[in-house]
């Protein structure tokens, strides 16, 4: 009886011993676990996706452009579609706030120096690397993004994507990160200069 005893508080024992062993583990497993990004999120949010090579992402960035009240701010790596580009010029002809952001200046059939002329204030974004974004922000609520570059090429023969999201506080995230980028010593206005020799 006395040895059924010893041997019953001795497991008790042990597993007490092991759930403690296991609980310990399981929290310092998790404080020592790094947290996840807090990144920004609005799961609420409307968006839509499309993919190329097809028209409907030209379709859908000419759509949202046009439907501007009052700002675009646009950060780029390349920009030579010559349909968004004339759009581009008549919100700048219709007294918008445009600010156009693109990778080192003028590269190959940009259209840069076209919006440039017609008074748009265009900044190149000169660096060792390369401003690889391709996002808009419309009227501070609209956001246009994903992998697709705003150029011919991604129309007719790129496999990208383009998300249209609609959250003033997503819309908030990406003007913060335009206003970084734009006020950067690396982001240098577009000038004559630039543009005369790009002719040669």
């Amino acid at each position: 009886m006395r040895k059924a005893l010893t041997i019953w508080l001795l497991g008790v024992a042990v597993g007490f011993f092991l759930g403690w062993l296991a609980s310990s583990y399981s929290y310092m497993s998790s404080s020592l676990a790094p947290s996840a990004p807090a990144g920004f999120s609005a799961p609420d949010a409307p968006l839509r996706v499309y993919f190329s090579p097809s028209p409907e992402p030209e379709r859908v960035i000419l759509q949202t452009l046009q439907s501007a009240q009052q700002s675009v701010h646009i950060a780029l790596y390349q920009l030579t579609d010559p349909e968004i580009a004339d759009v581009l010029l008549e919100i700048a002809r219709r007294g918008m706030e445009l600010k156009i952001l693109l990778d080192d200046e003028p590269s190959r059939g940009s259209k840069g120096c076209l919006l440039w002329s017609a008074g748009v204030a265009v900044k190149q974004y000169v660096d060792s690397g390369i401003m690889h974004h391709k996002f808009a922000v419309v009227d501070g609520e609209r956001v246009i993004t994903g992998s697709y570059n705003w150029t011919t090429s991604a129309q007719t023969r790129n496999e990208e994507n383009l998300l249209i999201i609609e959250s003033p506080e997503l819309a908030q995230a990406f003007e913060s990160e335009f206003s970084k980028l734009w006020t950067h010593k690396k982001a240098q206005a577009l000038t004559q200069a630039d543009c005369l020799s790009s002719e040669k």
